[in-house]
């Protein structure tokens, strides 16, 4: 505190100089970013913190055959002019006390409020599914950046570009593609020239890894058009597949930075809106190439929480500010005749995004959603998506949500827009005291085996039902267990909470992880060994029990993909062969579409060897997560390799807790 209070006081100094020699102090020409006192920020051009509360698509809509028809949005049913639109919404806008413009939003001055663009630069290059290692890429990438950046290079309000929406890093697709892409494709030979260094040019340790189509006999047949090539179970290309990904991400994120920049120097890099998930290794490959990291984010619950690992995980892999320039939520009951759901070709995804019951429900999870990005340390701001409903039957892509602060009818959702009148105003104060609160538990040396300290487990206050395809009912703030640990260079990919009541253990756990079943060789039912599980082991009274729940896919032509993701639970005693439990009234995965994995548990206590758990009993417990492919791991106790394995033996020490 004395040496803050001295900085400040030779700040001042050196300022009351500067005047005095008829020189004002430096301020920042163009908006930057700081991390002040442990916590970031935006920062304006003049020099103060800044927490960008936005709004997406803030436009007055388009003339369509449905606004004739008012099932659509458009200012000039309601307004007199453009600029009366404008003026009225702007004024709305400042009032609920918002300060900027998300993507797709009015350009125009007459709406004061800070602006963000999306330029689609990767798009509109032609970088996506063509050629990225092509060297005329970097020329191309250059000169698109300065034509799409031309309109807005004289806006004070500007805050910077996005360059692209939702990107999203699928491994396997662009493992993929790209193989099956002609000889003269640069990427390609990128890709070819990876996996002959990998095995070394050694045909036999590939096939270790991999299953090829018929016809590919060896890597001079892999130049040809179509190639491709399955993850052999219990192989690891899965690593190969990602290193690529990683190359195509970092060369995108290289190529972009240095066009924005170039462009418009005064402007932040705001990167490319990852797409409600992000692979660990695109955020590593990112580098310094953005100002701060943007991404989308589907709340996790009704109530609003929002799982720390992810933010956490942003930090440790990349520390650089994070701008959440997507949240929302919709309601089934709504003005617009919205369904909730997003509908292509005859599938339809109703709940997909975030959906609840009545506006209350809705404004009562956004407001709490509002408050818990804002006690993230590395969060620079959250834009809601988006003023306006979407149009009745859908938008052009069949989405068709509740989304707005209006109606289709100009109507304001009053208890939503009051929300954020009353919440945006205490963010700025909300934030200023926030950390990253990842609460390291002791490393495993110091607490496994006898004579350490016990981590509480705490009791559920409220009976926890695992068949509602809910989590509100969880104190999600303090079931949460923390200490969790993933191989270098990753990072936890979920979280896990843990609650007792004498009927028995229950487990949550949040995460995200990818899979696309096709991409391994395999008949019949898909193999464990690659699917996502969740291993508990718990030991008590001196027998030891291991509980694992495997999330596997299986065929189904009634969902969108052409898979579900069925939950099984096995169980073994001291050591003894796992044995099939049945799943009902013990396992549910909640109905949210892949990359997330939501999933709750309940072990009986008669399956943990005791009548009824009671406060003060001791176990020796560990949990460990495995993704798909084991592609990520991340446990509790003991440190995991590479390939997840983890000592048998670590433990944590824990104690039932009032």
């Amino acid at each position: 505190m004395i040496r803050h209070l001295l900085h400040s006081f030779l700040s001042i100094l050196i300022a009351c100089s500067l005047a005095l020699a008829g020189e004002a102090p430096e301020k920042p020409a163009a908006w930057g970013t700081s991390k002040r006192d442990g916590v970031y920020w935006l920062v304006t051009p003049g020099g103060a913190s800044f927490y960008s509360k936005g709004v997406n698509i803030v436009t007055g809509g388009k003339d369509t055959e449905k606004s004739r028809l008012r099932q659509a949005y458009c200012w000039n049913n309601f307004f007199c002019s453009l600029e009366d639109w404008r003026k009225c919404t702007g004024d709305q806008l400042d009032a609920l006390g918002f300060n900027t413009r998300g993507g797709w939003s009015d350009p125009s001055p007459q709406l004061d409020l800070m602006l963000t663009v999306d330029l689609e630069l990767g798009r509109n290059s032609k970088f996506h599914w063509f050629d990225p290692f092509d060297p005329v890429m970097e020329r191309i990438t250059a000169d698109k950046a300065v034509e799409l950046t031309a309109p807005f290079r004289n806006d004070p309000r500007l805050i910077g570009y996005y360059s692209d929406n939702e990107v999203g890093w699928w491994n396997s697709p662009l493992f993929e593609w790209y193989l099956k892409a002609d000889w003269h494709n640069r990427t390609k030979g990128v890709l070819w020239q990876l996996l002959a260094e990998r095995y070394r040019n050694d045909w036999t340790l590939l096939l270790e890894d991999w299953v090829p189509a018929e016809g590919i006999n060896g890597f001079e047949d892999l130049k040809q058009r179509g190639a491709a090539l399955k993850l052999r179970p219990g192989g690891h290309g899965i690593r190969v597949v990602n290193r690529f990904m990683y190359l195509v991400a970092q060369r995108y994120y290289h190529l972009m930075f240095q066009a924005i920049r170039k462009a418009h120097p005064g402007a932040l890099v705001l990167g490319d809106r990852l797409p409600l998930y992000y692979h660990q290794d695109a955020l590593l490959a990112i580098g310094n190439n953005v100002d701060v990291i943007s991404t989308n984010y589907n709340v996790d619950t009704p109530d609003g929480w929002v799982a720390p690992y992810y933010f956490e995980g942003m930090q440790r892999l990349n520390d650089k500010p994070v701008l959440v320039t997507e949240f929302f939520f919709a309601a089934h009951e709504n003005r617009s005749g919205n369904r909730n759901e997003t509908a292509r070709n005859k599938y339809a995804k109703p709940g997909h995004l975030m959906t609840v019951t009545t506006q209350a429900e809705r404004a009562w999870g956004a407001g709490n959603a509002m408050l818990n990005f804002a006690r993230f340390s590395n969060v620079v701001g959250a834009h809601w998506f988006q003023y306006c409903d979407e149009p009745l039957g859908g938008r052009e892509d069949g989405e068709d949500y509740n989304m707005g602060l209006i109606d289709t009818a100009n109507r304001p959702y009053e208890e939503v827009t009051e929300a954020f009148r009353k919440l945006n105003p205490v963010l700025e104060t909300i934030h200023k005291w926030s950390r990253t609160a990842v609460v390291q538990l002791p490393p495993d040396d110091d607490n496994e085996g006898g004579g350490k300290r016990a981590v509480p487990i705490f009791r559920a206050s409220t009976p926890i039902d695992v068949t509602d395809q809910s989590l509100v009912e969880w104190d999600k703030e303090r079931s949460r267990v923390t200490g969790f640990r993933a191989p270098e260079p990753y990072v936890p990919f979920g979280d896990v909470h843990l609650a007792w009541r004498p009927e028995g253990l229950y487990l949550a756990s949040l995460a995200n992880t990818f899979v696309d079943p096709a991409f391994l060789a395999y008949t019949g039912e898909f193999p464990r060994c690659e699917a996502f599980r969740i291993d508990l082991k718990s030991t008590l009274q001196g027998a030891t029990r291991r509980f694992t729940v495997y999330l596997v896919p299986a065929d189904n032509p009634d969902f969108p993909d052409g898979f579900e993701i069925r939950p099984l639970l096995f169980q073994s005693l001291d050591g003894k062969p796992p044995e099939r439990v049945p799943t009902a009234g013990r396992v549910q995965r909640l109905d949210k579409s892949l990359p997330h994995m939501a999933v709750e548990a309940f072990i009986p206590s008669g399956l943990l060897g005791v009548p009824e758990l009671r406060e003060s009993m001791e176990l020796d417990m560990n949990v460990t997560l495995v993704s798909y492919y084991r592609e990520f791991v991340m446990t509790w106790a003991g440190k995991p390799d590479a390939e997840g394995t983890v000592n048998p033996e670590a433990v944590r020490k824990v104690v039932l807790a009032r």
